[in-house]
Parts: structure tokens; C-alpha cells; sequence
């Protein structure tokens, strides 16, 4: 129960972060997804089955928070975590050496991943689609990517220190 009540937590602090400070953080067009890093993390940590169930609500709420079409977060979600879990089971990914390469890799993968299927859904509700404005510039992608690294490694050490301290 302390860990369903935990990660639910820290969706909702992940969902306050993105709606609330983030976007004005640096410039909306470069704003980290604190969510989608959230999610990651759990599936590095915990795998696929025990990240789906959460993978879901959260993209449920991020859905419902940034007033996009419900299911489009989690479609997204579901795919990326199903993605990372496969290749963290099957490589050495520990925060030390290649595995900190692999994180990153995994980061900036999600990154590219979660705005191009962004993209993908805006057009296919037949909305026009500014690339640029969804999408950012090369400095905006950059700043994007650095800062979903930091979140997510945050996520991932506090994940890890709750599984010490209390599982």
C-alpha cells in the first residue's frame, strides 16, 4: 500500500511540475516532460508488468491535465516503457559506465519518440500542424533532452531511495 500510495504521489507532483513551473522554466518549446520521465524510470526500475498499470493512470491524468484527447499520453506511454523495458532487461543498465550511456540514450529516444507520436496524433485529428512549434528548434530540442535527463535520473534516485528505505 506505501508503494501504491508513493507512485501515485509522485504522479501527481510529476503532473503539478509539468503544468505548473516547468513550462515557464526555460520556454514552453523546451520544457522537460516530467511525466513521460517519471514513467521511464519506473519501468528501468520495475519492468514492464508492474509499470503498465501505473504507465496508464498517469497517462490518463496527463491527458487529463494538458486537455489533449484522452488515450493519446497513454498510447504514448505504453509503447516508450514497453520499448525501454525491453532493452534495460537485456543490457547492464546501472547508473555507472555504459549503463549511464544507455540511460541517456533511453532519454533522448523518449524524448523523439513522445513528440514525434505527439505530432502523429495531431495530424491524424486532421489539425494543422506547425512542426517547429510542437516540435522546437535544435537549441530547443537540446535544452528539451537536458532537461528530461535531470528528471529523470531525479526520478530514478528517488525511486531507487523509497524501494531502500521501505521495500
Amino acid at each position: 500500500m506505501k508503494k501504491k500510495l508513493f507512485y501515485f504521489g509522485l504522479i501527481f507532483l510529476a503532473l503539478l511540475m509539468q503544468s505548473s513551473f516547468l513550462p515557464g522554466l526555460i520556454s514552453p518549446g523546451a520544457m522537460g516532460d516530467a511525466v513521460l520521465m517519471l514513467v521511464l524510470a519506473m519501468a528501468v526500475l520495475d519492468g514492464f508488468a508492474l509499470a503498465l498499470s501505473w504507465a496508464i493512470i498517469a497517462g490518463a491524468l496527463y491527458d487529463l491535465a494538458s486537455f489533449t484527447p484522452l488515450g493519446q499520453h497513454v498510447i504514448i506511454f505504453l509503447l516508450l516503457i514497453y520499448a525501454v523495458s525491453f532493452f534495460s532487461r537485456r543490457l547492464s543498465v546501472e547508473i555507472k559506465g555504459v549503463g549511464m550511456l544507455l540511460l541517456v540514450f533511453f532519454v533522448i529516444a523518449a524524448t523523439l519518440i513522445s513528440k514525434s507520436l505527439f505530432i502523429f496524433f495531431l495530424m491524424l485529428g486532421s489539425q494543422a500542424v506547425n512542426f517547429f512549434q510542437v516540435f522546437g528548434g535544435f537549441k530547443d530540442f537540446i535544452f528539451q533532452v537536458g532537461g528530461n535527463a535531470v528528471l529523470f535520473f531525479l526520478w530514478l534516485s528517488a525511486l531507487k531511495k523509497f524501494k531502500k528505505t521501505f521495500l
